[in-house]
């Protein structure tokens, strides 16, 4: 089991630095398989030593080797949250295709997360990328009971959510409406609701306090991303207990 946990832990850390990557530069048209990590100030090419997840971030005290501006802080943070929500994966689902799923749900959610909090955006090619991957996992490697309910629940959330974004003029974005789309071929209808509710549920708990805090005007948009990942995690992490807790009370 310590080789199982230590694989996820590093397969985390590697994909969080990734993750951070790909936030960064897809909104902005960036290139991300075939260019080099550089300092956005000094324009050096990193070496594989300025490149070690969360490591390298300590070892220079979050700057740079080479002009010592400081690094961002978001780095060596989504490098950390991705592991430790891989090795929860691994500790909640053993090996198995839940395993996957989980995995490529929670990646997604971190992405998003990141390009919303830099750009407020939730760019398609990442949605689309996304869609691909779990419409493949529910047809070959982990098919709903029934086959239909996940592409259902994409649907009708996508449908409902679009009325509801014109209804209510901007009080939800289009990006995530077509997030909560794809997540619908991840959880299913049934736990799609409970993604919705919690999703709505944390994103209120965070305009008020932005609001007692005096971050955030009255009528200023905020990234809903975050709210949504954290329904999310919760959803895959405790979905059934939450639910059978629902049944008994």
């Amino acid at each position: 089991m310590l080789f199982e946990l230590s694989f996820f832990l590093l397969l985390g850390l590697t994909f969080g630095s990734f993750f951070q990557v790909i936030g960064v530069r897809v909104p902005l048209g960036e290139p991300i398989a075939w260019s080099r990590s550089v300092c956005p100030r000094c324009k050096k090419i990193l070496r594989a030593r300025d490149l070690f997840p969360v490591l390298s971030y300590l070892i220079t005290f979050g700057k740079c080797r080479y002009c010592a501006v400081r690094i961002s802080p978001g780095y060596p943070l989504a490098e950390i949250v991705t592991a430790s929500l891989f090795v929860l994966i691994y500790v909640r689902y053993q090996v198995s295709p839940e395993t996957i799923m989980a995995i490529i749900v929670i990646s997604l959610v971190i992405i998003v997360t990141i390009t919303d909090l830099h750009y407020m955006r939730i760019p398609n090619s990442i949605l689309a990328f996304f869609a691909c991957l779990l419409i493949f996992v529910r047809i070959f490697l982990h098919p709903f009971d029934p086959w239909w309910d996940p592409f259902m629940a994409a649907l009708l959330s996508f449908s409902v959510l679009f009325v509801l974004m014109n209804m209510s003029g901007g009080g939800l974005g289009g990006g995530d409406v077509k997030l909560f789309a794809v997540l619908g071929l991840a959880f299913g209808l049934l736990d799609l609701l409970l993604v919705f509710f919690l999703s709505t549920l944390v994103g209120t708990a965070i305009g008020i306090g932005s609001r007692i805090l005096a971050r955030l005007k009255p009528g200023q948009p905020f990234p809903f991303a975050p709210s949504i990942a954290l329904a999310v995690i919760i959803v895959v992490m405790a979905g059934d207990w939450l639910w059978h807790w629902y049944s008994i009370i």
